[in-house]
């Protein structure tokens, strides 16, 4: 295990954070440019978003169905990855939806994310894993939980 530098750190935590922005701007060209080519999105319950054009897709079609959204990340923790070129990282959300009907959902939750160096200076989401610490109004959207729980004790997934 390979202990990211402060400059990894500062990029990758860049990346997160560009994330959050991109989907608020409901850019789905930019987020899907965050991911690598076969990244993986997992939000549980078997709902896997695989390749870069399916995250465009979700951002496009799921996510700009919203009048507006707002995420909001912390707690952001970059680890030691296998090698120089490959990081974990970890940190909470909170995300605000608002629908066409004035509909209003929150989630929070932690984004569990694997990513790996595609340039001497830009990181690519990998993987992302959603879990859920709780949320609000996604039920009546859904008609089931909408999303998977994140386990109570120990730090990840």
């Amino acid at each position: 295990m390979t202990s990211p530098s402060a400059a990894d750190i500062a990029a990758v935590t860049d990346v997160l954070l560009d994330y959050c922005e991109a989907v608020d701007a409901s850019d789905a060209d930019a987020v899907a440019a965050l991911f690598t080519t076969d990244a993986v999105m997992d939000y549980g319950f078997g709902q896997f978003f695989s390749g870069r054009d399916a995250v465009r897709s979700l951002i496009a079609d799921r996510v700009g169905a919203y009048r507006a959204t707002s995420h909001h990340l912390s707690n952001i923790r970059v680890l030691s990855g296998p090698t120089n070129d490959a990081v974990a990282a970890r940190s909470y959300v909170h995300a605000w939806h608002e629908r066409a009907d004035g509909t209003q959902m929150t989630i929070f939750g932690r984004y569990f994310d694997e990513l790996v160096r595609d340039t001497d200076t830009r990181w690519r989401i990998a993987r992302r894993t959603l879990r859920a610490a709780g949320w609000s109004g996604f039920d009546a959207v859904v008609g089931r939980e909408p999303f998977e729980r994140l386990p109570r004790r120990g730090t990840g997934i």
